[in-house]
């Protein structure tokens, strides 16, 4: 089988490891800090797609329902589709069973895009000091095409288990290694950890049932199904 190497470099050795589909995933690390308050896990290996047409409104990949608006997620089956614009979405696998797409629309991106996701409550301090984008206060899920350090990026707003919100990055490979240290460097003042792919996992399976906006916003929900 053919080996696949992630663009992200944590710099810590794996303690535990498994492999799928050529990528050797590091479950957690050793030395790993479990209850860090902020923490910062790779992603890179995590199927990804985009999906490409005039008539997105009428379609359902993988059985997932289209955002009506821009910007808006579905997360379902730990399936989460996100719509850039009318003729474009994301779609990206984070559990174990990865959907087959054969259709000619249909994209496979997933060497193509390091991703990381950074989780905690400092996770918006972090990329404030990364994006012009502000996520805090507003609508969750939620999902923006936004500039890192000038690079254009796919960010991911969700609030995870505990409603611990985080924020999901997805950027050309050959940055990859780039996020993540200008990621470190500006979470590091909020004593930002390394986690690995259990964690995140962890944080993931307890996604919010539905989205949430500021008192004042008249914001539509997401579709967000567990």
């Amino acid at each position: 089988m053919l080996k696949r190497v992630s663009p992200v470099d944590m710099g810590l050795k794996a303690e535990r490891v498994t492999v799928k589909d050529g990528w050797e995933i590091s479950m957690a690390y050793a030395g790993e800090i479990p209850r860090s308050p902020l923490f910062v896990a790779d992603l890179s290996h995590v199927p990804k797609w985009t999906l490409q047409g005039p008539d997105l409104d009428r379609m359902r990949p993988a059985g997932l329902s289209m955002p009506a608006k821009t910007g808006m997620i579905t997360l379902e089956r730990d399936l989460l589709l996100a719509l850039c614009n009318p003729r474009e979405c994301r779609i990206m696998c984070l559990g174990d069973e990865t959907p087959v797409f054969e259709e000619t629309a249909f994209t496979d991106v997933t060497d193509a895009y390091a991703a990381v996701a950074v989780v905690g409550t400092r996770c918006f301090d972090v990329f404030s000091k990364l994006s012009s984008f502000d996520f805090e206060g507003r609508f969750s899920p939620r999902a923006a095409s936004a500039p890192v350090e000038d690079v254009t990026c796919l960010l991911v707003r969700i609030d995870g288990t505990d409603g611990v919100p985080g924020i999901i990055l997805a950027g050309a490979r050959g940055y990859g290694h780039f996020f993540a240290d200008a990621i470190l460097d500006a979470g590091k003042e909020y004593s930002i950890r390394k986690a690995g792919w259990e964690r995140f996992s962890k944080w993931i399976a307890g996604a919010s049932a539905e989205g949430k906006a500021e008192p004042s916003g008249e914001l539509p929900k997401a579709v967000v199904k567990r």
